[in-house]
């Protein structure tokens, strides 16, 4: 079993050092994490743990074997003996119903095993995201470099011709130095996202991540009661309620069988002086007369089987209205984000072309042509964290809905 335990660690490290797909696309990240995940593997266990359960609990109790010396003469001549073998069973069906019992408590742990799973799936889709914004900001500050740069020989052009300063050409060199040094900052801030990705991946942390690729829906979601729905069928933990919920009908039958009685059978050969050798058999029930721990064990159970109900009840509404935020957060971040990229973004650009055109023939001063140079790195700094926080609340709503991705499902 140890052997085995080992070879199947060294499969999943296997596993977990090979190459992802490239290029990195959000699906294939909720399938990695899905397959090397340890926590999703715990699960599992504890899911097959409890599937043995209803064996346990199901059977009789071991019957037990038992020498009795009944009499024994002082001089030693003769004896009263006897071998008993006794076995209890129950003169009800509480066995059949601890079973039931069990099983619906073995069902309720394989369904939050896919609880588990979105959680994991979540963690390593937002670690994706991450991973991908700091990308795209290397991509906005690349673009940045090249129009300071750009700037730098217009101001040195005007300083050639006599119409510039030196203290231009300095200025505009200074915010090259600027961009460049946030260019290596980001860049190391990528190195840690993809060292958490592959955390959240069950990798090494220095594991190659390959180039991502992320394409966002272009659609709105569906209307709130359609994916209200799409929740209300998904959803795990509403399936480990309904699985509670058996359970807790079953315990109820489990403390109503109580008031019937035990039953034991003793029987096995006897030897006695007078009668030389036989066959002993005794029958016995047990008496429950406790009526009021019987009558409370019935009355707990009831009231755990109430709180489930109302523990189910109150999930369904609130997953009705996490739906309905987590909806509305994806249409209010894909406005900024649609906003920001088809209509400031166009216009910084615009901006910046104008201004370094009319500052190369002296028609503004330089900190025109830096003050338009910053706003299109605002506003296209804005355009990436917008498109991964509308990428994010995607993620999020598919989450709500009971399947991660970014979309709906």
């Amino acid at each position: 079993m140890v052997v085995v335990a080992v070879a199947g660690a060294r499969g999943v490290h296997a596993q977990a050092a090979a190459p992802l797909p490239s290029p990195l696309r959000p699906d294939d990240v909720v399938v990695w994490a899905r397959d090397h995940r340890a926590e999703i593997a715990a699960a599992k266990a504890k899911a097959g743990a409890l599937a043995q359960t209803p064996k346990v609990v199901s059977a009789l109790p071991d019957p037990m074997v038992m020498a009795s010396v009944d009499h024994l003469p002082v001089n030693l001549m003769g004896v009263d003996a006897s071998i008993v073998v006794q076995q209890d069973f129950p003169l009800s069906g509480v066995l059949g119903k601890k079973k039931l019992s069990a099983e619906a408590g073995a069902k309720a742990a394989t369904a939050d095993v896919a609880r588990v799973a979105l959680e994991v799936e979540v963690e390593a889709l937002v670690a994706y995201l991450m991973v991908v914004e700091a990308e795209r900001m290397l991509v906005v500050l690349d673009e940045q470099i090249a129009t300071a740069k750009q700037i730098v020989e217009a101001t040195l052009a005007r300083l050639e011709s006599g119409a510039g300063s030196a203290a231009e050409v300095v200025r505009a060199r200074l915010d090259v130095a600027r961009l460049e040094g946030e260019h290596k900052a980001v860049t190391a801030e990528l190195v840690a996202k993809k060292n958490m990705l592959n955390a959240a991946l069950a990798r090494e942390p220095d594991a190659a991540v390959p180039p991502t690729s992320l394409v966002l829906p272009k659609s709105d979601p569906p209307a709130v009661s359609q994916l209200a729905d799409i929740a209300i069928a998904k959803r795990p933990e509403l399936s480990v309620m309904r699985f509670k919920a058996e359970k807790a009908s079953a315990d109820i039958e489990v403390m109503q069988s109580m008031y019937k009685p035990m039953a034991f059978i003793r029987t096995g050969p006897s030897y006695t002086m007078d009668a030389g050798a036989g066959v002993m058999l005794m029958l016995g029930v047990s008496v429950p007369i406790w009526r009021e721990k019987l009558g409370a064990g019935v009355s707990e159970a009831k009231q755990m089987a109430s709180m489930v109900e109302a523990e189910t009840s109150a999930m369904r509404k609130m997953i009705e209205g996490e739906v309905s935020g987590a909806r509305g957060a994806v249409v209010a971040d894909k406005i900024r984000f649609e906003t920001t990229r088809d209509k400031l973004v166009p216009i910084s650009r615009q901006a910046v072309s104008l201004t370094l055109a009319s500052y190369a023939s002296g028609q503004v001063p330089l900190v025109s042509v830096l003050d338009a140079l910053t706003m299109l790195r605002m506003t296209r700094m804005d355009e990436v964290g917008s498109e991964i926080r509308l990428a994010v609340a995607w993620a999020r709503l598919g989450r709500v809905l009971g399947v991660v991705k970014v979309g709906v499902p």
